[in-house]
């Protein structure tokens, strides 16, 4: 059995050693061809490669898009769970608002003026407002208590075959 394992892996080192210089063979034909074509990584791959924090590349992945961020570039689209990081912040005493990307934070805004009470007119009620806020409003019952009461038992109807008989 010793002499079939060696052969075993023996049998694997050459097929690794192989399989290396396939490859290596390919790579070179690869970068032959877009040498000779003036290829750039745009063209075969779309976008050249960058590296992405696994946060940025799940905020790309999103259809949403991002309405909540901070300073450090934590993201949060609004759906779903809130993330740790803002919840440490909200807890810290934050107010959710700040976080808000595009628009311009509470400070910044300019209170509205709002009317008094004194001065807003009353609407004035319709006749039919009127009379449907003096009615109270039906009771439905549940199914279950209308099965629970008792019902009427119906009158008897005499049967016309019967009338006509007698």
């Amino acid at each position: 059995m010793a002499r079939s394992l060696s052969r075993i892996l023996d049998q694997i080192s050459r097929l690794q050693k192989q399989a290396a210089a396939i490859q290596t063979n390919v790579i070179d034909r690869i970068r032959k061809d877009i040498a000779t074509y003036g290829l750039t990584v745009e063209q075969l791959f779309g976008t050249a490669p960058t590296r992405r924090s696994p946060k940025a590349k799940a905020a790309a992945k999103s259809d949403h898009p991002v309405k909540y961020a901070d300073e450090i570039g934590n993201t949060w689209h609004g759906k779903g769970k809130r993330p740790d990081w803002l919840r440490q912040a909200l807890e810290a005493g934050k107010v959710l608002e700040e976080f808000l990307v595009g628009k311009p934070t509470t400070a910044a805004k300019k209170p509205t003026p709002r009317k008094s009470a004194a001065k807003a007119a009353p609407a004035k009620k319709t006749k039919k407002v009127q009379a449907a806020a003096k009615k109270p409003a039906p009771i439905k019952k549940s199914h279950a208590a209308k099965r629970a009461a008792p019902r009427k038992p119906r009158a008897k109807q005499a049967r016309p075959e019967a009338a006509a008989a007698s």
